[in-house]
């Protein structure tokens, strides 16, 4: 039999010793007694939790939670057009002792405040967002009549929602509404009637609708009904709010009297916004005088 040399036997010894201590740390590197093969994916960091839900908010098209409000306020863009007047206190060419007799009975088909918001401007989804189920208000919404004037000049309100109809006024009055899709209802409501008649839509509209008084012919609302509840109407001052829309991406309507060059129309038919969860930065929409026919 052949003798291993003692020196070359000690040699692949230690040798040997070192490849298998190598090996030993190479399992500890990647992991608690692992395969050399195998990878570990080390946990995500809470920074990097938070920077990427920040990614996912900033990206429209991620999928969001919770529900913010669509707040803003219309603008119009020029020098202020001066109030108008249809009868000068006391000269109304009908009940005058009733319909003018506090003062002055204004034009009320475009409103402009000082700081040149535009008031009575309606602004609303002609459509449901998927998969929201909207049920109407359980409270009465009122409708009411002062100095010949409807007191309410936009009204925005819901399929099934209950419209009580009131006249604070000594004198006759009829309201006729001349919906689309809901047919010409024409109420009377007697003076001083502060019971008031009950008017329930039962389709929505496409969009806003007049609201007549035959008796009176200067006396013009409008009334947009929807089956749902983002849509409202600005105030004395422009300014307008949404609330609890799902966080998304949508396309506003936003309606005038005289939005379309004088006549009733859009001054915006797909004013682009997207709602986040919690608040949400306000806009301004603005509306030069060609749009309202000046």
């Amino acid at each position: 039999m052949k003798t291993v040399d003692s020196k070359l036997f000690w040699t692949m010894t230690a040798c040997g010793g070192l490849l298998m201590l190598s090996a030993g740390c190479a399992k500890l590197d990647t992991g608690a007694y692992a395969e050399p093969s195998v990878r570990v994916k080390p946990a995500e960091s809470a920074v990097a939790k938070v920077e990427r839900g920040k990614a996912a908010e900033a990206d429209p098209g991620a999928p969001a939670g919770g529900s913010g409000a669509f707040v803003g306020r219309i603008v119009f863009d020029g020098t202020r057009p001066a109030p108008g007047v249809i009868y000068k206190k006391g000269m109304a060419d009908k009940d005058p002792t009733v319909c003018s007799k506090d003062g002055d009975i204004p034009k009320e088909d475009l409103v402009v405040s000082e700081s040149n918001g535009v008031a009575n401007v309606f602004v609303f989804l002609d459509k449901v967002p998927a998969g929201f189920k909207a049920t109407p208000p359980t409270e009465d919404t009122l409708f009411d009549q002062k100095n010949c004037r409807f007191t309410t000049h936009a009204l925005f309100c819901q399929v099934g929602q209950t419209i009580r109809i009131l006249n604070d006024d000594a004198a006759l009055h009829n309201t006729r509404c001349v919906g689309n899709r809901n047919g010409n209802i024409s109420n009377t409501v007697g003076a001083n009637d502060r019971t008031g008649i009950k008017l329930v839509y039962k389709k929505a509209e496409r969009e806003p609708f007049p609201v007549k008084c035959d008796l009176h012919s200067w006396m013009t609302a409008y009334h947009l009904v929807l089956d749902h509840p983002f849509a409202t109407v600005s105030d004395a001052d422009g300014n307008f709010k949404i609330d609890n829309l799902p966080a998304g991406t949508y396309q506003f309507k936003v309606w005038h009297e005289r939005g379309d060059g004088g006549k009733p129309g859009l001054l915006e038919s797909k004013y682009k916004v997207t709602i986040k969860g919690g608040d949400n930065p306000a806009v301004e929409i603005k509306a030069d005088a060609k749009k309202f026919g000046l």
